[in-house]
């Protein structure tokens, strides 16, 4: 049923069962497993009125890829410790749109996500990024809770 398996990723509690349930999809079917994360660089904000910037907009553009960076390798570590190489990947632009995408290049069969990702990290996936992979992925898509 799947051969290719992608899973996003972010850090968060959600997005670590998503790489467990991969994992086991990918043994159960002797799948391939590709693990993404997607970083989009925030604009800092043009008003110098503001008191407050917040953490992500101060971040710049190489913290926030080395960040995705790190969570990529944590999964990729996961997913090898229970028994699937995974091939890590870090991909710039809107989180679900370039999800889709990366599924397309990779040929998934299967998208696996957590529900929430990490809003406060910006730049990664973000609110509601699950919902617009379900609805604009051309294959299955396996949202975890």
């Amino acid at each position: 049923m799947f051969e290719r398996i992608l899973v996003a990723v972010d850090g968060s509690e959600h997005a670590l069962k998503a790489v467990d349930l991969a994992v086991d999809l990918a043994q159960k079917y002797g799948a391939e497993l590709a693990i993404v994360s997607v970083y989009r660089p925030l604009k800092v904000p043009d008003s110098t009125h503001s008191l407050v910037r917040s953490r992500a907009a101060a971040q710049p553009t190489a913290e926030l890829k080395a960040l995705a960076k790190e969570v990529v390798a944590e999964a990729v570590e996961r997913a090898d410790k229970l028994g699937v190489p995974g091939r890590g990947m870090v991909e710039r632009g809107h989180p679900a749109r370039t999800i889709v995408e990366t599924a397309e290049r990779f040929d998934a069969d299967a998208i696996v996500m957590g529900s929430r990702g990490l809003g406060d990290m910006g730049g990664l996936l973000l609110g509601s990024v699950s919902h617009k992979v379900s609805s604009l992925a051309k294959c299955s898509v396996i949202i975890i809770k």
